[in-house]
């Protein structure tokens, strides 16, 4: 009778009357079982099976079976049961063929094969790449084109990085635009000559990629000439920069009370919430992507099973937006489409598009790399010559996933082939877009 001990308990979960108990054996005949205190004429005894390629777990309720020892150790009674009935056979043999090619793949195989055990990841694909970012790019992009912004929506673009600061800055807003969507492949912009209501300024995921502030001045002077309204864009902060961020917020309420405007500030930490409630009237703040628990990740498509939930955040708590609003003041949520659908509450949204941000690390693994040679021996860069300009991490091509800086984003290539969907995004409460290339 061939038996396995100890299978992971999220793989095999067993239960009597309403105690979950810990299976230590199993084998096609018998199993055995392990209690605090003892087990008195159980009612139900049910085993739960995982299954691997479903992804959800499969109950086999005992009807026909025996106790045929009960030991007691030390700290737990253990109990053998012997069992009588065809499902609970079969599900056993079912589990013991998985769990083998489990520990195999584990044992000998890639992640990827392991992956394909676990939820069908399509491990043969994993050796088709492009050959650069540009190439990625023209492959996840050919075929999009600009569609005509939906009415009563506002367009923001992003400028994240020194290659859109300082084409901004050579260029008026009418050639900036060309640019910005010729240069990532994005067809259609000769029909629609698209030009932007706001500009992002900043990036929301690594502190040595915001705009020194000479320039960051300039691009705001420029922009308020140009009637362009302005969004700053800040990551998280660390504790050597509040001081200077501080500074740097007062002097932007001063830029704004001499011109009599205001700018709005992403958020991406709680601490930086505090400095611009503190540092001027001309401030409005913005719940950043970073501080919206979206649950996104390019694998999900991989997992089978109910995206219920995935789409809500803490954002659909009153009390949370009212605490957001009367607290500091924060009544627009950044958001991110990220290939499924999603639940926006009763305010001001804005949606991110076409990528989406799965990871971020303060100790950038691209620089690690450039300066290392190794991705895992990072550490906190404090300055940077901007190796992200020219280099980034790709992955297999259907994953549609790139790693950018200091992050990770995944792509909504549904949306890129289909963008009459933003009508939708729009019926959702959506009133903003916000393009990142």
């Amino acid at each position: 009778m061939q038996s396995v001990e100890m299978i992971p308990f999220g793989l095999l979960a067993g239960f009597v009357d309403d105690k979950e108990v810990r299976i230590t054996e199993i084998s096609t005949e018998s199993f055995c079982f392990r209690v605090r205190e003892q087990v008195e004429r159980p009612r139900h005894i049910r085993i739960g099976f995982y299954d691997l390629s479903e992804s959800m777990y499969r109950e086999v309720e005992l009807e026909s079976y025996h106790f045929m020892e009960k030991r007691q150790e030390q700290w737990y009674v253990s109990y053998t049961v012997e069992v009588f009935q065809q499902d609970y056979v079969q599900a056993v043999q079912k589990l013991f063929r998985k769990y083998t090619g489990y520990i195999r793949a584990r044992l000998e195989g890639t992640d990827g094969e392991m992956a394909q055990i676990v939820c069908n990841y399509p491990a043969d694909q994993d050796e088709i790449h492009a050959e650069s970012m540009e190439e990625q790019k023209a492959i996840w992009f050919s075929g999009a084109r600009i569609q005509p912004v939906v009415q009563g929506m506002e367009l923001a673009l992003e400028l994240d990085r020194n290659t859109w600061y300082d084409l901004y800055q050579r260029n008026p807003i009418e050639r900036f635009a060309e640019q910005y969507w010729k240069e990532n492949g994005i067809d259609g912009w000769e029909e629609y000559k698209t030009i932007p209501d706001r500009l992002y300024i900043g990036n929301a995921f690594c502190h040595l990629l915001f705009p020194k502030e000479e320039q960051l001045f300039a691009l705001m002077e420029k922009a308020i000439v140009e009637n362009v309204e302005i969004t700053l864009v800040f990551p998280c902060m660390r504790e050597f920069q509040v001081e200077e961020r501080g500074k740097l917020l007062k002097k932007v309420d001063n830029w704004c009370e001499k011109r009599q405007t205001r700018v709005e500030i992403l958020v991406n930490d709680w601490g930086m919430t505090a400095l611009v409630k503190e540092s001027g009237k001309h401030l409005e703040p913005c719940l950043g992507v970073l501080l919206n628990k979206q649950k996104k990740d390019p694998r999900m498509r991989y997992k089978k099973g109910s995206t219920r939930g995935l789409g809500e955040s803490n954002l659909q708590a009153d009390f949370y937006r009212t605490f957001l609003k009367d607290t500091y003041g924060i009544t627009r949520y950044e958001w991110e489409s990220c290939g499924y659908p999603q639940v926006f509450p009763q305010g001001k949204n804005s949606l991110h598009l076409p990528y989406y941000q799965t990871n971020t690390s303060q100790y950038c693994p691209l620089y690690a790399s450039c300066t290392e040679g190794e991705r895992g021996k990072q550490r906190l860069p404090e300055h940077c010559p901007g190796y992200c300009e020219q280099y980034a991490y790709l992955y297999p091509e259907h994953l549609h996933m790139a790693g950018r800086y200091n992050s990770l984003f995944g792509l909504d290539a549904e949306l890129v082939k289909n963008p009459e969907k933003l009508k939708a995004y729009q019926q959702a409460g959506i009133d903003r877009l916000v393009i990142g290339l």
